[in-house]
């Protein structure tokens, strides 16, 4: 071996000796790196199984509070739609009371009207007491008469008692249907009354229907004539009941005829109506005929007249209020 090849072994040896020792520090670095590695993966792996209990814990948790809440939820369910029945049956409650509230509120204001009413009668009937007695002598005197018509309804035979006494007072229209009313209940068959006349028993027939016509010519002519039902029967009563009238009843009679004449809304046949009533005129005992035929003249029409009298002539009726006879006028 040459110097120069030992000098050439001596600097290799050297090298690898430097080469080993990098070589030994690199790997002391590579364990020491290693086992750090180690620690981080234990570390790591350590830290995985902390968060995946946490995880299974925190999943646990959730399912215990879902289970919690949707038992709250059933538990607030239930609790809410109590509370809503209660409120809905309290509502209806209060809509209860306040009807009864509302109707008894009704009450006291018709209370109240019938005491409002009551304080002013009251009051009337005072005034009238003191400074009208007169108005107060009408008003029960109307009363009075309306009791009488409801006593013809309740016996309508009492009419045989009660007639003179009607006739002698002043009526008023209003009457006219409990008067109609009596007369349609009137028995068909008029039974008679046994009387004693100078001892002798003997049956006198009270002709009633003919006082209920004495009641309608004298309060009622001229209802009863715009009545359906009782105008045939009072036209052809006319003769039997004018003949027992006064001069007053004959001329408010014609005035009323006139009257119903001249309606509108009338529906009877005018001219059977008009003549049945000049004859019966034409057989009363009431004379004042100027009159009468003045008052016919002024409120019925010409030819509504005239065909009426000149129906009576050619019947054969001698109409002394017209000064007309079956002859000619």
């Amino acid at each position: 071996m040459t110097h120069a090849d030992s000098i050439w072994a001596e600097a290799l040896e050297a090298h690898n000796d430097s080469l080993q020792r990098s070589v030994d520090a690199l790997q002391a670095k590579l364990e020491t790196l290693q086992s750090k590695t180690d620690l981080f993966t234990n570390v790591v792996e350590t830290v995985n199984d902390g968060v995946s209990n946490q995880l299974t814990s925190a999943t646990h948790l959730l399912e215990v509070i879902a289970i919690l809440i949707a038992i709250g939820g059933l538990v607030l369910g239930s609790y809410i739609n109590h509370k809503k029945r209660q409120i809905e049956k309290m509502a209806q409650t209060v809509d209860n009371k306040k009807k009864i509230v509302e109707e008894l509120a009704k009450v006291v204001d018709e209370k109240k009207d019938n005491v409002d009413v009551i304080a002013k009668a009251t009051e009337e009937l005072d005034r009238k007491i003191h400074h009208d007695i007169k108005g107060l002598y009408y008003d029960l005197h109307k009363e009075e008469t309306r009791s009488l018509f409801q006593r013809l309804v309740a016996e309508p035979e009492d009419i045989d008692n009660l007639g003179m006494l009607l006739l002698a007072r002043d009526v008023e229209g209003n009457n006219f249907p409990l008067l109609k009313e009596a007369y349609f209940k009137l028995p068909e068959e008029i039974e008679s009354n046994e009387v004693e006349i100078l001892g002798d028993t003997v049956n006198i027939e009270t002709d009633y229907k003919f006082s209920y016509m004495l009641q309608f010519f004298q309060h009622f002519f001229y209802e009863t004539l715009k009545d359906e039902d009782m105008q045939p029967i009072f036209t052809q009563n006319f003769k039997n009941i004018f003949g027992n009238g006064f001069e007053s009843d004959i001329v408010r009679a014609t005035e009323s005829l006139c009257k119903a004449l001249t309606d509108v809304d009338t529906k009877f046949d005018k001219l059977d109506v008009l003549t049945y009533f000049l004859k019966a005129i034409n057989e009363c005992k009431f004379k004042n005929f100027a009159l009468l035929r003045k008052i016919l003249e002024e409120k019925v029409k010409a030819d509504l007249l005239q065909q009426a009298i000149n129906k009576c002539t050619s019947d054969g009726d001698n109409l002394v209020l017209f000064g007309t006879s079956s002859s000619g006028s």
